[in-house]
């Protein structure tokens, strides 16, 4: 039911659906697969056995008659007894939590709130005494290097004074003097500091901050991108525009004949290709002569705004590096063309928390959810404090238990909203709609076709949906410091689905939450635990001694 009206049917039997509710603001139902179910039902039960979902997917509207609105969609859901649905979850953990780690110190200590700066500020002192030439202890140590001076002393590009030593970081670009932003990427991913080769922490229009490290767990170099953080990324993002690939196809060697791309993370995108290829970075470390990790597969990663370079970056590059992988975590909805949203399956796996809004941002979808808001304020038929009180007596404060009771639903509805066919077109506000719309649609077509073009998110798309709760304490003080907007303490089911099923922006009290990049990294790492995936962050000594021998075998 939405606004009292029957927009989609989905033919399920035998299935005991008072047990298999959706959550709250859900378009997506989990069913088992099997004879008639009955019970209480953990969402982690259905990691263990065959389970089928059902998902409400908007017609578009030129294609949608006047009683259905959705169209029921089946996808299935992960399996922990496929060996291909636990190795995705085990790469989209690793590599959302190095995600994450660019974002260096800000979501650093957004996340340890009491000992993140305490944290920093040790790792510094640490650092500076071993830079003046004294351990921890005060013994000297004048002589000693890092194992990875060797390896980053062919590409360094800038060094800096550090506080009270002269001491030279070749290998970190646009860090300050307290090295707070190279130290909490460090702390985030669990790395060692030979394993960060390469760190650019400059933030300009149109310049995203990326590092280039060692995953000697996963043999991998991995390019991590971050995504939107500052002022300047604010505006990066607002270009929305698609701007066509045909000439980037014909450098980078992809077909992009025909294709668009979102016009910011094309701008990024010429940066951080051009920096790379001024620095030779990985070159060095994968195919030039001598390279120490030839043997690793290259993997790049980044959330939201990171995560759609990261996939242009993959076109750009697969040709030099045929077995890169990109993995994004919440990518952009309106981010490149369909033939090149969908051609990407075979490198790309992208990561979706439950409502998160980006993933589903496009033009498209922008102005669809304005002219349904605009809508339905024309449609309400009562005072609108009547309205508000309804919401903060059944929404926030909860007295009255909201009907699931389809009938019960569309009753309530129509006291409040006239039907769509029934519009009062008299009032004021109706005829300054009307108004409204035959202007924008006036500058829509002087801006031409482009504003037509519709873009997707990318490659495979696994979309973690909420399937149930955890209470506690603590959930429920989240939830009352942030108005019930927080996400915490909610469980997730991994679904597969298509690239076009983020057509709607879905409304919801979490969908802000839900693209924090601590939050997808949290909520990918307990599916992964679910899984019986180990989430352990960095290397250990055998993963590198493992590499050692690797090597050696190797040359």
């Amino acid at each position: 039911q939405y606004q009292g009206q029957t927009v989609a049917s989905v033919g399920i039997n035998n299935i005991s659906m008072s047990t298999l509710d959706p959550m709250p603001f859900s378009r997506t139902l989990l069913i088992p697969d099997g004879p008639t179910i009955s019970g209480n039902f953990e969402s982690s039960d259905f990691l263990n056995m065959p389970t089928a979902a059902w998902t409400l997917k908007k017609i578009p509207e030129d294609e949608r008659n006047h009683l259905l609105w959705y169209e029921a969609q089946q996808r299935r859901v992960f399996n922990r007894n496929d060996a291909v649905d636990t190795n995705v979850i085990a790469e989209g953990a690793r590599f959302a939590r190095h995600s994450l780690a660019i974002y260096s110190w800000v979501l650093y200590v957004y996340m340890n709130p009491v000992l993140g700066i305490p944290n920093l500020i040790y790792s510094r002192f640490a650092e500076f005494m071993h830079e003046c030439g004294r351990d921890s202890k005060g013994h000297a140590d004048s002589n000693q290097n890092t194992s990875s001076q060797h390896e980053n002393s062919n590409f360094t590009s800038n060094s800096s004074d550090s506080f009270f030593c002269n001491v030279a970081h070749g290998n970190t670009i646009g860090d300050n003097w307290f090295h707070a932003h190279r130290n909490a990427l460090l702390a985030h991913s669990g790395l060692d500091e030979s394993d960060l080769i390469y760190a650019n922490f400059n933030n300009k229009y149109n310049q995203m901050p990326y590092s280039i490290i060692i995953d000697h767990k996963w043999q991998s170099v991995i390019l991590a991108i971050r995504g939107t953080l500052s002022l300047e990324d604010c505006l990066v993002d607002v270009l929305v525009h698609p701007d066509p690939l045909d000439e980037l196809g014909r450098m980078y060697g992809f077909d992009g004949e025909g294709q668009y791309c979102h016009s910011g993370v094309l701008s990024c995108v010429k940066y951080i290709l051009n920096d790379l290829e001024r620095h030779g970075i990985l070159d060095s470390l994968l195919t030039g002569v001598g390279a120490p990790y030839s043997h690793y597969a290259l993997r790049i990663t980044g959330h939201s705004l990171g995560g759609g370079c990261s996939v242009l970056l993959g076109y750009c590059m697969r040709q030099r590096f045929p077995n890169l992988r990109v993995i994004p975590i919440s990518p952009p909805g309106g981010l490149m063309s369909w033939r090149l949203a969908t051609e990407c399956k075979d490198f790309v796996t992208s990561f979706v928390l439950d409502s998160d809004l980006v993933p589903r941002l496009s033009i498209q979808t922008m102005e669809q959810l304005r002219d349904e808001i605009l809508e339905m304020i024309a449609r309400i038929k009562v005072p609108k404090i009547q309205v508000v009180k309804t919401f903060v007596v059944k929404g926030v404060l909860g007295r009255n238990k909201e009907t699931t009771n389809p009938e019960d639903l569309a009753y309530e509805n129509s006291q409040l909203l006239h039907s769509k066919e029934n519009i009062p077109q008299n009032s004021k506000f109706y005829e300054q709609m009307e108004k409204f719309k035959a202007i924008q649609q006036e500058r829509k077509e002087k801006r031409g076709g482009y504003t037509n073009i519709k873009l997707f998110p990318p490659g495979k798309m696994v979309h973690l949906v909420k399937t149930g709760e955890r209470r506690s304490v603590f959930q429920s003080v989240a939830k009352c410091m942030t108005c019930c907007t927080t996400n915490v303490g909610y469980e997730y089911t991994p679904v597969w689905v298509d690239n076009d099923d983020f057509n709607e922006i879905q409304v919801s009290p979490t969908m802000g939450f839900d693209h924090f990049p601590n939050r997808v990294c949290l909520e990918i790492e307990r599916v992964a635990i679910a899984f019986g995936i180990d989430t352990s962050p960095g290397s250990s000594q055998q993963d590198r001694e493992e590499n050692e021998t690797l090597r050696g075998t190797l040359f």
